[in-house]
Order: structure tokens, then sequence, then C-alpha cells
């Protein structure tokens, strides 16, 4: 039950006419203010066709891009704590493909801040989807996820390293496929292993092809061709065709523990997390001012002009998107977090909504938070989760 203070706030308010508005079935919103958990709730729906069935505040989702940071960007980061990686290393010294022409000058730096040159996205699983109907068994094997990782080295530049800045996906897949080279396993394993079992986010997983799932997972899209409603298996189609384990998207998880992996972050720039403080600090900084880049390393952060997190957060936050619509914004001067976890492309990918209602919602939690606190009491607002 919402507590009496909160009752139909602006916020609860905001959320509801999402769902009634159709920008998404349902949605979980999880905001902290000044360390403090002071809003966690669901609405709407986590399944609308064949049947509905409600959202929960445990409802797992598939997170898209947030793999990249919360999976990807925290093992890259691990691994150069041990030095077995360094920011400035060449990606040709893990991929042979890259030690001719223009590619010798792509870093990990390059793949992280997405300053590399590489194309943003190809469709790589319709080649993959191809060949399974003439060879079955294809589709998500170990043989198809090394023929993306083949297809993605290869991919040619299509601007030359460290002059423009364009979100590639293609880069994150790479980083993947490094760090389980450098690791000596799969990714999968390794995060959980390293990262998911020290902070006991035991919610939070790669979904592998075929693998059983406890617990309910928000559906996504009724997707064309894979003939059905998309529910515990990963929505990406790349990923998908690699067996549901990649760079670039993949990761399962709750809000709840969204929260204790970005306090991870928050408390590793503090000097108090599994990531070395200054590495931390370093990777979730904004490179360049400059050309309109707003990218961190693996993190995202406030871009000049129309950024998802509105127009209140500071310059020193960081956050990112993924394509399912699901969403994190941290802004480290005012100490307030945002995590925003939705099925907004169930049934179908073609609902952009989403791309108005987020900035929006954060104006609003930003000043409905920062205005109580000044007005009201010196404590942050809370709400019975």
């Amino acid at each position: 039950m919402e507590s009496t203070l909160f009752m139909k706030n602006p916020i609860t308010q905001k959320m509801e006419e999402g769902v009634t508005s159709g920008v998404f079935p349902g949605g979980v919103l999880l905001i902290s203010y000044k360390g403090k958990v002071c809003f966690h709730k669901a609405f709407g729906f986590a399944q609308l066709i064949p049947t509905k069935i409600p959202l929960t505040t445990d409802t797992l989702f598939d997170l898209a891009s947030l793999t990249k940071p919360l999976a990807t960007t925290a093992a890259m980061a691990l691994l150069m704590g041990s030095e077995n990686l360094h920011l400035e290393d060449p990606v040709s010294k893990f991929i042979p493909s890259y030690k001719t022409g223009k590619k010798r000058e792509v870093t990990l730096a390059h793949l992280l801040s997405h300053s590399s040159g590489l194309p943003d996205w190809k469709p790589y699983f319709e080649e993959i989807v191809q060949q399974d109907r003439k060879s079955p068994g294809l589709l998500s094997s170990p043989a198809a996820k090394q023929k993306v990782y083949q297809l993605a080295h290869n991919e040619k530049l299509i601007n030359q390293p460290d002059t423009h800045s364009l979100y590639s996906d293609i880069g994150f897949m790479i980083l993947g496929g490094i760090i389980e080279k450098v690791s000596g396993g799969s990714l999968d394993q390794f995060c959980k292993n390293n990262i998911f079992k020290k902070l006991n986010t035991k919610k939070t997983f790669f979904s592998g092809v075929g693998q059983e799932i406890k617990g309910f997972v928000a559906a996504t899209e009724d997707c064309p061709w894979r003939g059905k409603i998309i529910r515990g298996e990963v929505h990406d189609d790349n990923a998908y065709a690699m067996g549901g384990v990649s760079g670039h998207a993949g990761l399962f998880s709750t809000a709840k523990e969204v929260y204790i992996l970005v306090t991870d972050w928050l408390n590793s720039i503090h000097g108090n997390g599994i990531i070395e403080s200054a590495l931390a600090k370093r990777l979730v900084t904004r490179r360049r001012l400059s050309q309109g880049r707003s990218f961190a390393l693996g993190w995202d952060t406030p871009s000049l002009h129309n950024s998802s997190s509105g127009h209140c957060f500071s310059r020193q936050s960081f956050g990112h998107l993924g394509y399912t619509g699901t969403s994190i914004w941290v802004d480290r001067v005012n100490a307030l977090v945002v995590i925003l976890l939705t099925n907004r492309v169930h049934p179908t990918r073609k609902n952009n909504q989403i791309k108005a209602f987020r900035p929006a919602l954060h104006d609003l939690i930003y000043r409905y938070a920062r205005n109580y606190q000044t007005e009201q009491r010196s404590s942050p607002p809370t709400l019975d989760r």
C-alpha cells in the first residue's frame, strides 16, 4: 500500500498515464534519492497477449542494451583491474583482422566509447537463419556464435577511428568476445562468478536459448520470424542467433537488482566497490564535449540536446538505455538514481512513444524530489515499497 503522503503523487500519475496511453504495457520504476530507495512500484501488465498478466516489482525484464554497462563494461573493468587488459590496448592484440589498415588504430577505449568507426548494426542473424533453414541446428548454437563473431570481426570501418561517435552494437559484440578470449571462459560465466555472485544478485543472468528461468519474465515482441511472443528469450535478433549471450544484449534482471548493480558503480567511484575507483570514475566520465559526443566508456552521459534524462540531470550524470524500454540514469551531483524497466516492445517494436515519455518522467522526478526536500523536510521522501 502506497503511503498517504504520495497517494496519487505526480510520479504515480505519470506512470499510470504511460500504461493507459499505450506508451508501454507495464513498467517498474525505482527511484533512489540521497542514498535511499523512496519509490519502487509496478504498473500495468507484464503480458497483454495471449492473456493479460499483471506486472509486479519482482518481474524479470530483458534489459537489452543495459547489458553493455552492467555486464560487459563491468567485466572489462575487472579484467583491467587485474592488469589483463588496458583501455589503450589495440584490438589487434586480440583479433587478427584488426592488424591491417585503419583497424590498427582501434583500441578497447574506442569500442567502449562508440568511436571505433564501426557501423551501428548489421542483421547478422539473417544469414544464420537462412543457413539454419538449410541445415537445422545452427541457429543459437556455438557455431552460430562463432559465425557472428567472424562477421563482426571482418566488418569494415565506415569512419576513421576516434573522429566520429556512432553507437555500435557491433563494437560491444567484439568486446564480449575479447572478454571470453582473455578470461578463458564464456561471458555469462565470467559475469556470474565475478559480478553477480559477489553482489548477491541472484535474479540477474544471461538467458541462454533453451535455458529454464525461475520467475516470471515480462513479454516482449510478437516476433514475425520466430513466430511467437517472446518471453524468457532475448529479444535482440543478433543476440538470439548467438545463443542468447553477447556483449551487447542478453542480460535479464529486476529493477531491485539493477539498482544493486548501479549502487556498486557508485560505491566503486568512492573506493568501496568491486571496480577500482579511478577506473570507475574514468568509465562514467564523458570523453569529449565536442562533435556532439555524449558517450563515456561503456556508459552514456546526458546529451546537450534532447537527452532521455530530461533537462535537469547534471552533466556529471551517467546512464544508458535499452531497446526493450529499459533505462538507468544516475545524477552523481544530486544523488538521484532512476531505474525504469518497461516492455514497450510488447507486442510490437513499432511503439516508440517512450522517446517522449522518458525525458518528461525524469524531469518530473528531478523537480519533485528537489522541491519536496527543499520545501518540506531535509530528509528524502519515502514511499511504501
